[in-house]
This record gives structure tokens, C-alpha cells and sequence, in this order.
């Protein structure tokens, strides 16, 4: 098909664009993007970012708020809002602005993994807040949109100031199992984003400058698809 206008600006785009030439319907459901069986991600070729396995809040519901205002910073262009963006690891503690540490603890015998943070400036724990995943949740997202994944990629050139797409390869990942998720997700391979940013470019402009989850979840770079998945390219 050649270069085609993307769909939407800014990082998403790619994937909205792939998804709206399948004729996938945008949605957050536990199950697969493509007849409920295969799940699609797609990303720009020569980018470094990671690949978003999928996207979920932690339990309790609203705690990503509170987290955000507890140990989150104030964004630069909108001062009165707080934002947090961080990445990090069940392998060790990550270090977000000098202030916190985040870990993904994965208890077997409680059969959740907790999200811990850590002061700093004092080497405590903070105890105050109490986030998590069940097992149960994450092994029914990791088998219905994690099992099969066409993983698309594609060479990307702006002009007259839109960005283009031209698709030119996919291949099927597949071999995950939830087991192998808690695996590697210990190994530090999977690792965790927290995306709580704000509205900066929106349909509707009272959103501007608003609180917003940009899709917090489990993430894993390109170079450890092959270590995680079996890989089988396709025409």
C-alpha cells in the first residue's frame, strides 16, 4: 500500500493505523485485538522504544492516583499538575528523580506481584501505600493477549508535517506462557511503566493539562523478543 497518513499523532499513531487497516476496533479488553486470538503491536523500525505487552492498573482501583500524587513530580509546562514516568524491574529497585525507588516484588505465596517503592533519601520502604497485581488477572491477560502476537514494524517519513507509515514486515511471536511470564518478568527482561502523564495534544481542549494514564503495564525491548518469544517471520 505505500506510505499512508498516520491516524493519529505522536507514538500511538502507528498502532492506531495498523489497527484500523485490519479493521480492529480500538478497545481495552482482556482479550486478543484480532477475532479474540491474535493480538497486534506494530512499531516504528529504527525506534528504541519498548514494546508494550499490555496495559493494566494495579489493584486497588484508583491507587495510580495516589501513587501519582504521593511520588510523582510536577510537570514542566503544566506546573500544577504531577506526573510519573518510570520504568523499572523485579531485579532491582530503579531510582526516579534522586527521591524513589520502584521494584516489581512477585510473591508466589500470595500469589500477587506488589509493586514496592522506596525512600531514597532514607532507605525505608514506604509502607503507605499498598499496589498489586493477582495472579489470576494477569494469567487471563497473559493467555488471551499474550499467546499469539503479530508483531508488525514499519519505515516511517514525515511530510508536510504528518507522519507516513509503509509496513513492510511482521512476524508471529508465540510461546508465552504465564509461568514464563513470572520467569522473566523476575529476570528483570519483562520490566513495568508507570505512564501517568497529562492531555497535551487532544479533541477536546478542556482535557489540555489534565491527568492523564497514558497505559501504565508490562513492557519488554526489542532485543529480548527473541529471549521471550519464539519467533516465526511471515510473508
Amino acid at each position: 500500500m505505500g506510505f499512508i497518513d498516520s491516524r493519529r499523532f505522536h507514538d500511538t499513531g502507528i498502532g492506531k493505523t495498523a489497527e484500523d487497516l485490519l479493521g480492529v476496533i480500538e478497545n481495552n479488553k482482556n482479550s486478543a485485538d484480532y477475532k479474540g486470538v491474535i493480538e497486534l503491536k506494530s512499531a516504528r523500525e529504527l525506534s528504541e522504544a519498548m514494546v508494550t505487552l499490555f496495559t493494566k492498573s494495579p489493584n486497588p482501583r484508583g491507587v495510580n492516583s495516589i501513587i501519582r500524587e504521593t511520588f510523582g513530580y510536577f510537570d514542566e509546562e503544566f506546573r500544577d499538575s504531577r506526573i510519573l514516568h518510570t520504568t523499572f524491574s523485579a531485579d532491582k529497585f530503579n531510582t526516579s528523580k534522586g527521591k524513589f525507588g520502584f521494584l516489581l516484588d512477585i510473591n508466589r505465596a500470595e500469589e500477587k506481584i506488589f509493586i514496592k517503592i522506596k525512600n531514597l533519601e532514607n532507605d525505608t520502604i514506604d509502607h503507605s501505600i499498598t499496589a498489586f497485581y493477582p495472579f489470576e488477572k494477569l494469567r487471563e491477560i497473559v493467555e488471551h493477549k499474550c499467546k499469539y502476537i503479530i508483531f508488525v514494524s514499519a519505515e516511517r517519513k514525515k511530510q508536510n508535517g504528518k507522519e507516513l507509515f509503509k509496513f513492510n514486515k511482521a512476524v508471529l511471536l508465540s510461546g508465552l506462557t504465564f509461568d514464563k511470564f513470572l520467569d522473566f518478568t523476575k529476570q528483570g527482561m519483562i520490566k513495568y511503566d508507570f505512564r501517568l502523564g497529562v492531555y497535551r495534544k487532544t479533541k477536546n481542549p478542556k482535557l489540555i493539562g489534565k491527568n492523564h494514564d497514558h497505559g501504565s503495564g508490562f513492557r519488554i525491548s526489542k532485543n529480548n523478543l527473541s529471549k521471550v518469544f519464539a519467533i516465526t517471520e511471515l510473508d
